[in-house]
């Protein structure tokens, strides 16, 4: 096993940041994928979900393995103790069917017949590394793309009606609106990532499922909390999605 992924474990089994050691940082992103490998293996888990966003000048997309223990459903309650921080962002998650058929060149049209269903979800946004977010993008990537945790709210069937560009979202904490506007992804459209993503797992023999939730980057920006909280997101067209730290 990589060196960094176990001191990532021993950070995820105590709660705590490691100190960054230069010598283990990867230096590409094969490297850092490797370390999310092994971390999902030292944690006994196995792949439930997937995290992408938009890349660098380099590639494409970064993108993360999530393991099922990080993986809730709507309504659910976390405790405050589990993460050394505590970020909020509401994002669209997609599942996919007949992955096998996409690749790179995939265009939106297309994947109209793959996207099987699309829910809100709430990522919570956590690392194990000192000094973040001013890290280096191999680091962060390694560290499963600085996730603590993703929520599915009540997912609906795939239309390519929905509003992907600009939806109307909230997000409140404990019934005070912290982002009530027009959602914008980094990518413009989220669906932009799902070819990227898939293309890049099949090229590092990462196997995804139809099962596989697939999380794609903040509407909503991001806020922190550090006490007991209620959260609410909400993307019109869809139920509300509510986590709550204790």
């Amino acid at each position: 096993m990589n060196t960094l992924s176990r001191h990532l474990f021993a950070a995820i089994t105590d709660k705590k940041r490691i100190h960054r050691e230069a010598d283990l940082e990867p230096h590409s992103l094969e490297e850092a994928y490797h370390v999310q490998n092994d971390l999902i293996k030292l944690m006994g888990d196995n792949i439930a979900a997937w995290k992408v966003g938009t890349g660098d000048s380099i590639h494409s997309v970064f993108s993360s393995p999530l393991p099922s223990q990080w993986l809730y459903h709507n309504p659910t309650v976390l405790s405050l103790n589990n993460y050394s921080l505590i970020g909020i962002e509401l994002e669209y998650a997609f599942r996919l069917t007949h992955i096998h058929l996409i690749d790179q060149a995939t265009t939106l049209q297309e994947l109209d017949e793959h996207i099987i269903e699309v829910a809100p979800a709430i990522e919570i946004v956590s690392t194990r590394l000192p000094d973040w977010p001013e890290l280096p993008a191999y680091l962060k990537a390694a560290d499963l793309q600085s996730n603590g945790a993703l929520v599915i709210g009540e997912p609906r069937p795939y239309s390519s009606s929905i509003e992907f560009l600009e939806p109307s979202i909230s997000l409140t904490c404990n019934n005070e609106e912290k982002t009530q506007l027009i959602g914008k992804n980094p990518a413009g459209d989220p669906r932009l990532l799902l070819p990227s993503l898939v293309a890049q797992q099949r090229k590092l023999r990462r196997e995804m499922k139809p099962t596989h939730w697939i999380t794609t980057g903040s509407l909503s920006g991001i806020f922190f909390i550090e006490y007991v909280s209620t959260i609410q997101g909400t993307i019109k067209g869809f139920s509300p999605i509510n986590v709550t730290f204790k």
